[in-house]
């Protein structure tokens, strides 16, 4: 979850910003249990039950 700030650094928008380690009938798929940051403002996330490490970035609108 990302929870922006508005101007006077109250809390604004609550969105998801990386799901997809439960299926629908909450099944695991994956295990997300430490992240790291990138120079590059990236997120590095490590999943212990898939074995894999994601790198989430973030492209601008």
């Amino acid at each position: 979850m990302f929870t922006s700030l508005k101007e006077d650094g109250t809390a604004d928008i609550t969105e998801v910003f990386a799901d997809g380690w439960l299926t629908s009938n909450n099944e695991y798929l994956g295990r997300p249990v430490d992240v790291a940051m990138l120079p590059d403002g990236s997120l590095l996330v490590s999943d212990d039950y898939a074995g894999a490490i994601y790198r989430i970035s973030y492209e601008g609108k």
